[in-house]
């Protein structure tokens, strides 16, 4: 597609147009065509009337045919190119949306940056503004082409769209810098602790355009946000502000001007932005570095740096420990904090200072005066002199313009601090520029200072707004006010005051100054900030001075000095602000005047007949001072000519209008105080007398929408001119008796005189007629419109109010898109939030702009825009319910409207009024109010008040209980229907009687109870039986009632909504703990609908836990901490129920995302199976019969409509008939009233013409005789002649007056008689004609009955054909079921057939294999019956050879105990046999010794041969070995070395010892000695 044409694809690429797009394009379509439409015919207008003067002109040139022929082409509008219009329409409004589209596109790519739900709100409501822009057209006769219209509009969207792009896109590149300077590195990247706060950083890779092809602002990358372009919705309302204050100054009436002043005001901010200084660019390079250098402050790492080091050296130095490191912790970030807000306000400040510095600058050497005005001569403290206190401040400012020796001409070169003209030594001596100046900022004194320099400089910025104001607002009085003759003439009062001129004298607080002219009278209007400064300057110095002389050596400490400082600049900062405050003052009672003025040149006749007008500097005579006052409550015009008196004690003159001199000069002499108190004064009855015009002239103009749609635009000052008021919305005479009414409330008071007394009525008179207005249109006119179902005209005052009736109220307004909002549970007009957070309270209260030049509501605007949208009988049901509610109010005050108050929960009325003083007025005044609870409880009617406050309290007490009540109506209507909004009839309807039964009719019924009528209210109330209140009640006890009512309904209602959703929360906890699996509880964290919202955020868990878990923490000695054990265990169960909630957020978050993208993929997946379903049908229908079919239903539908339209047709022409018929009975008896009276009129005046002839002939005839009577009687005295003819002729005269009467006579009979015959014609035509309408009448009936009768049967044949029809169809249908089913029956019956015959083969079958399975189970049964024999026979053969077995086992166990028996005893003999053996081997070495010796004693041989066959006897029977035995036991106890012998010797010798014995054991002996070998080779 080209890349100009505008399209939109869905998720699968393809192009879509929406619905809701082509409805637009159709109303467009209407409005282009309406458009052109109204621009053709008047240019054939004015075609028309150039012809026709040229065709007077030169008719003697022009032939009769060609003029002839000039007018019929103009008249058919055949001279006006339709083609040519119509493409400049469209070429106009296609580059107009293009130019639309390039500045929509800008703020959607700021949209798709922000995340705050108030700042989305704000773009977006920018976003629907500018789509529902339109071109501003003039539309009158002598209005140009709508080129150049459309053409002023693009430019001025292109300088709109090129100024929110250059700012948003400078925005983003200084966001990337701050983002480079905080992340440069790479540091932390937002993953450890340190970095949880910093601003997300973003990859620079990816480049991505937010807008599509052609994007609106520069690319960014994929993941880059930055949330401070929400700024462009504080944009859009800046401009949008300032233009509307532009078109209220300069009073802008028409389209053009405004659309100039818009182009000029855009032009002007682009070329202002494109040669923008910087912040700090007109102060001095050391301010610059010391205050606008962002080397340090602007870098949060090295601010936080800062705090850590202060804390580490606390560490360092063991000054903090436990939780006096954690209080000093917070204290010093605290302070961080502090410092940097406090930068942060005084750099804003004093860049707005500079700004109003030059703008001061400008109007001073425009006004004559030099730039040393805005500068004083710093004094420090402990180089001041005793100074002279006096004012020196002169009465006319224009004095200095003579003689300026009061001023010093102290100009300095760069634009100083406010702080430094003060102190500049301590105070102002500040450094945010390094690390360590920022550390010597840390302490209290030090942030102190601070404070004290940021209050300076606000008050230096607020003085130059008060002094930029009232030149500014003068300037424009001047410039739109007429000459003072015509004033004076227009005041209606001049003829007195010339009367009164010997009167006149100089007057001391505002003397005659003849000869000013304009320059000087705006001259006037200029502020000297030196000499207001100047006083309390030289009185701080004073006071300085005096307390170091009475303190003394106290002064020497520095701390001290700085603390008296402070206080005395904070003092001095006080009276500035009081003394500049005046000039705020006067300019809002300038511009409200001003305002009042514009207004009233609207209105001539109300100007003049109830206002007087002053001039400047007027005289001033003693009456106008309110001596011997005598006010006559007739007249306005003979009142003095002042609003208070020159002390600002005494009101004299609410209707005087001063011009704004005399407003400049009002209480100059007076003390600050008691000067900024009159002012006060005068600017509350000025702004309410303000409100109360606008708001009555506003009302009249409701009637005359044509009147807004030239004033859109122009707001409160600006308009065409008011034209003619409408009657019906009050007009002329309704304003003139509202004020009328305003004069007498004033006169009605008890201190008539009494400022505070007559600004506090005016005060209320404008809050009730607002609030009459606002409850008119939000409860009485929608109700009224959907009770009679015009939903269209309901629809549109709902949208309307919303952005209208808000700015008419003085309800609480929070300012959303403030960038420094508030934590979420606080309210910005809480006291909590103001005392907590003061500046971020006030910004969001007040906005970034809280003081503007103009600041007058829009009142007409907004009370036009509520009604703009309906018709004229809209608007005249909307008059209707407006007229009812003060028809309602009238009620409440005839019945005395005792106790009328909004009501107050626990009687907490500070709560419900929130500290407005307005809210006390009706029980303060008197205590009337309150002290009525006795006469309530006995009756409640009484008599009507008659004070004028108490009146006024009473209808706003009633019209906030009103409102009360509608609110919680509406609330509690919803909740019981179950809807969002009651917007259609029949919700309406079906609410109407749920109220009514519910709520309405139980209230009256307690309210009767409580009177003592509960009779009335005994029986059911049927749903159309009206329901009336008791007899004496009063509209706020019903109302209070109800009231009561729906708060205890609404009070149930929210008890059962929780107890609700704690039995549904319990039913989950209880489903969960009896839950035996270990999965996380998902089912208590599921909500119902959820949401696609992927923003996760970081867990506070391991910060929270070791901040909970160091709460309690001791530190040792040895630098160890300890924490108790029971702490512990609460911190422990806290971390795991945060890991628990952590675990919670991430499953609703994931959930919902995959939820989302599982719902889209199934919906894409859904969409593209239709597609390709769609495509398969397509391909598989035949296109020609889809297209006969499409014909066929398109010829039968228009059969049919033109069948329609005949019996429509028809239908109206009897509908006609009937209607002319009905209307002639109705009125043929008037009819023939009317003709009868005309008759006996007529006849009157018949007998009138008779009566009167017969009295002028009759006169004729007595004049006649009278006049022959006295010639006769002259003939007497000077005439001879007879009188016979005189006599003759009176005579004829007298017969044929005598004639004259009888022939009248006669043609009153004939005429009587024709009236009686033409009555006689006139009854039978009558009745002969009423016969005819009879006739008439059944005849169209007849042919109604048979038109319907043969309809019916012409309907009747076609249903019965369509009938046969489906008939036959389903007659066919049936046939071919029948044969179908048949065809099935013979099929299924053949199967059946089949089926049995298997069946039948297979029961054979079974019966053959049951005989052969009986013969195989009695084969078995014998098979088994053998083997159970031999399994017995096997069983008993086994238990003989178990016992055998077992026998055996014994046979053998005991032979083996025998063995071991012998073994055991051999095994003791064997051992007996060792030892023996032992003994024996020593014995034969001892005979060997003794052989040996034998050979060489023979003696020797023979004991010693004794003694061997001594010892060998003793062997063989070792029972007589007897002490031998002992001998040896005791020798083989005893270990012996035996000597070394030879083993073959020894086995010799042994051998032959034992083997006589051992051969006489036998084989016992054998068996043994071979054991005894074995064993001893075991042994070895």
């Amino acid at each position: 597609m080209k890349t100009k044409e505008l399209s939109k694809q869905d998720q699968r690429g393809l192009y879509v147009v929406y619905d809701v797009a082509l409805k637009d394009l159709e109303e467009l379509e209407d409005t282009l065509t309406l458009l052109g439409s109204h621009y053709i015919q008047r240019s054939s207008s004015r075609a028309k009337g150039q012809s026709d003067g040229s065709r007077v002109k030169g008719q003697s040139e022009r032939s009769h045919s060609s003029a002839t022929a000039d007018l019929h082409s103009s008249w058919s509008q055949t001279d006006v190119d339709r083609v040519a219009v119509l493409l400049d329409l469209w070429t106009c409004e296609a580059a107009f949306l293009e130019s639309k589209v390039q500045l929509l596109n800008c703020y959607i790519d700021a949209y798709q940056h922000v995340t705050g739900p108030e700042e989305r709100f704000s773009l977006a409501q920018v976003i629907t503004d500018i789509m529902h822009r339109r071109p501003r057209l003039h539309l009158d006769m002598g209005a140009e082409y709508f080129v150049q219209a459309y053409r002023a509009e693009m430019v001025c969207m292109q300088t709109h769209q090129q100024l929110v792009r250059t700012v948003l896109d400078n925005q983003i590149d200084r966001q990337r810098e701050y983002l480079h300077r905080v992340w440069r590195g790479g540091q932390g990247q937002g993953a450890t602790p340190c970095d949880y706060g910093l601003p997300p950083n973003y990859a620079a890779k990816h480049l991505v355009s937010l807008g599509g092809g052609s994007p609106a602002l520069m690319n960014v990358f994929l993941l880059e946000v930055h949330h401070s372009l929400s700024l462009a919705s504080e944009m859009y309302q800046v401009l949008t502000k300032a233009h509307t204050e532009l078109c209220q100054l300069h009073r802008a009436r028409g389209v053009t001007e405004r659309v100039t002043l818009e182009q000029r005001l855009l032009q002007q901010a682009l070329q202002h932005w494109h040669s923008l200084d910087p912040p700090g660019a007109y102060y001095s390079s050391q301010i610059q570095k010391d205050l606008f250098s962002d080397v340090f402050m602007e870098d949060p790492s090295l601010v936080r740096a800062v705090g850590v080091s202060l804390i580490r050296s606390a560490e360092e130095h063991g000054m903090k420990q436990g939780k006096e490191k954690q209080f000093f912790a917070v204290e010093t970030f605290s302070k961080l904090l502090e410092i940097v807000t406090i930068r942060h306000r005084l750099m804003e400040s004093a860049a707005e200072t500079a700004h109003l510095a030059q703008l001061y600058k400008t109007q001073a050497l425009e006004l004559g005066f030099d730039e040393f005005h805005l500068y004083v001569r710093p004094v420090q403290f402990e180089f001041a002199v005793q100074r002279d206190t006096a004012d020196h401040r002169p009465l006319f400012v224009t004095a200095l313009l003579q003689d300026d020796s009061l001023m010093d001409r102290y100009t300095p070169s760069k634009f100083p601090l406010s702080i430094q003209e003060l102190d500049e030594n301590q105070i102002g001596k500040f450094s945010f520029y390094s690390e360590e100046a920022v550390v010597d900022l840390m302490n209290r004194s030090a942030i102190e200072n601070l404070q004290v320099t940021l209050a300076c400089q606000v008050t230096q910025k607020n003085a130059l707004i008060g002094a930029v104001k009232q030149a500014c607002l003068c300037y424009w009085s001047e410039t739109f006010t007429g000459s003072p003759e015509e004033d004076l003439s227009s005041s209606g009062d001049a003829n007195s005051l010339a009367k009164q001129g010997h009167k006149v004298h100089k007057d001391t607080s505002e003397p005659k100054r003849t000869g000013a002219g304009t320059k000087e009278r705006l001259t006037e209007a200029f502020v000297s900030i030196q000499l207001e400064k100047v006083g309390p300057r030289d009185e701080m110095l004073n006071s300085f001075i005096k307390r170091r002389q009475i303190m003394g050596v106290v002064m020497m400490n520095p701390d001290e000095v700085a603390k008296i400082k402070r206080g005395l600049i904070i003092e001095f900062c006080r009276k500035f602000s009081v003394r500049m405050s005046q000039c705020f003052v006067r300019g809002q009672i300038i511009g409200l005047y001003h305002s009042l003025t514009t207004l009233l040149d609207e209105l001539p006749d109300i100007r003049q007949s109830h206002f007087l007008i002053g001039q400047d500097h007027e005289l001033k005579s003693d009456m106008d001072s309110g001596l011997g006052v005598r006010p006559d409550p007739r007249k306005f015009q003979r009142r003095p000519r002042r609003l208070l008196s020159a002390d600002g004690r005494m009101f004299l003159n609410l209707w005087f209008i001063p011009h704004y001199t005399e407003v400049l000069l009002m209480f100059r002499t007076l003390e600050d105080s008691a000067c900024s108190r009159a002012l006060h004064h005068s600017l509350e009855i000025v702004s309410a007398l303000h409100d109360i015009i606008y708001y009555l002239v506003s009302f009249a103009r409701l009637g005359n929408p044509g009147v807004f749609s030239s004033r859109r635009g122009g707001g409160a000052g600006g308009g065409a001119g008011g034209g003619e008021l409408t009657a019906d919305w009050g007009g002329t005479e309704g304003i003139g008796a509202e004020l009328w009414e305003v004069q007498r409330q004033v006169d009605s008071l008890c201190d008539p005189g009494s400022p505070e007394a007559v600004g506090r009525l005016l005060q209320l008179r404008r809050h009730v007629l607002f609030l009459q207005y606002d409850t008119a249109v939000r409860h009485l006119i929608r109700e009224a419109f959907l009770s009679s179902g015009n939903i269209v005209a309901y629809q549109s005052v709902s949208d309307n109010m919303g952005h209208a009736l808000p700015a008419l109220s003085d309800s609480v307004r929070t300012n959303h898109s403030s960038l420094l909002s508030l934590p979420e549970p606080m309210e910005p007009h809480c006291p909590r939030a103001q005392r907590m957070y003061p500046w971020r309270s006030f910004l969001a209260c007040h906005g970034l702009h809280p003081v503007d030049i103009w600041g007058i509501p829009p009142i007409e605007y907004c009370m036009q825009l509520c009604l703009s949208g309906l018709g004229d009988h809209s608007r005249m049901e909307a008059n209707g319910a407006i007229l009812g509610m003060s028809l309602l109010m009238e009620d409440v005050l005839n019945s005395g409207g005792r106790g009328a108050a909004p009501l107050r929960l626990h009687d907490n009325k500070v709560e419900v009024s929130r500290g407005k003083p307005e809210e006390e007025d009706g029980s303060s005044m008197d205590d009337s109010v309150d002290d009525e609870g006795d006469e309530e409880e006995k009756g409640f009617s009484s008599g009507p008040l008659q004070d004028p406050l108490q009146v006024l309290s009473v209808l706003k007490g009633f019209l906030l209980l009103t409102k009360q009540l509608e609110v919680f109506k509406e609330s509690w209507g919803r909740r019981q229907l179950g809807v969002e909004q009651i917007n259609t009839m029949k919700i309406h309807r079906h609410f109407s009687r749920l109220y009514r039964a519910d709520i309405e009719y139980p209230s009256m019924r307690a309210l009767a109870q409580q009177m003592g009528k509960q009779k009335d209210f005994e029986a059911l109330l049927s749903d159309n039986q009206p329901l009336l209140p008791p007899a004496g009640a009063s509209e706020v006890h019903i109302k209070t009632c109800q009231l009561l009512r729906l708060l205890e309904s609404t009070e149930c209602d929210m008890i059962r909504a929780v107890q609700r959703r704690i039995t549904r929360e319990l039913t989950l906890v209880t489903s969960e703990r009896a839950r035996q699996d270990t999965g996380l509880p998902t089912e208590l964290w599921k909500q119902g609908p959820m949401k696609h919202s992927l923003s996760p955020e970081r867990p506070q868990i391991v910060e929270n836990f070791t901040q909970q878990l160091m709460e309690c923490a001791e530190q040792t000695e040895e630098g160890q901490l300890t924490f108790p054990t029971a702490h512990l265990q609460r911190c422990l169960s806290t971390l795991g129920c945060s890991v628990m909630e952590r675990e919670r957020s991430s499953f609703l978050l994931y959930s919902q995302f995959y939820e989302q993208i599982l719902q889209q993929e199934s919906q894409l997946l859904y969409r593209r199976e239709q597609d390709v379903k769609n495509l398969e049908e397509s391909q598989t229908i035949n296109p020609y019969s889809e297209v006969s079919g499409l014909c066929r239903g398109m010829m039968l539908q228009t059969t049919a409509l033109h069948t329609r339209i005949t019996q429509l047709e028809e239908e109206q022409r009897g509908l006609e008939q009937q209607i002319s018929l009905k209307y002639r009975q109705c009125y043929d008896s008037l009819v023939r009233h009317l003709f009868s009276t005309c008759i006996q009129l007529k006849a009157r005046i018949d007998e009138y013409h008779v009566r009167m002839d017969q009295d002028v002939t009759q006169l004729v005839s007595k004049v006649r005789r009278e006049g022959v009577d006295n010639i006769i009687k002259l003939k007497k005295f000077g005439s001879t002649k007879g009188n016979e003819a005189l006599l003759t002729t009176q005579s004829e005269k007298q017969e044929l007056h005598d004639l004259s009467v009888e022939n009248s006579q006669l043609t009153g009979l004939l005429s009587k008689v024709k009236a009686l015959g033409h009555w006689r014609q006139v009854v039978g035509q009558g009745k002969l004609h009423r016969r005819l309408l009879h006739s008439q009448q059944r005849e169209m009936s007849c042919q109604r009955e048979a038109l319907r009768m043969k309809m019916m049967s012409e309907d009747e044949v076609i249903v019965l054909k369509q009938e046969l029809e489906v008939t036959q169809r389903a007659m066919t249908q049936c046939q071919m079921d029948y044969n179908r089913t048949k065809r099935l029956l013979t099929k299924q019956s053949a199967e059946l057939h089949e089926v049995r015959h298997r069946s039948a083969q297979e029961a054979q079958s079974r019966q053959e294999l049951d005989s052969y399975r009986l013969q195989k189970l009695e084969q078995l049964k014998e098979g088994v019956g053998d083997r159970d024999r031999q399994l017995r026979d096997l069983s008993i053969q086994l238990d003989r050879s178990s016992r055998e077995r077992q026998l055996l086992r014994q046979r053998s166990a005991k032979d083996i105990r025998q063995v071991k028996g012998q073994l055991h005893q051999e095994r003791s003999l064997k051992q007996k046999a060792f030892q023996r053996v032992d003994k024996l081997q020593s014995q034969v070495e001892d005979v060997e010794t003794a052989l040996s010796r034998c050979t060489s004693t023979p003696g020797r041989s023979k004991t010693s041969c004794y003694t061997f066959l001594h010892n060998r006897s003793s062997i063989r029977n070792p029972e007589h070995a007897g002490p031998q035995q002992d001998d040896s036991k005791r020798d083989s106890t005893t270990q012996l070395e035996r000597p070394k012998t030879d083993p073959s010797r020894l086995r010799i010798l042994t051998t032959e010892a034992l083997l006589p014995n051992l051969t006489d054991g036998g084989p016992a002996s054998s068996s043994l000695l071979t054991h005894l070998q074995q064993l001893r080779l075991n042994h070895q």
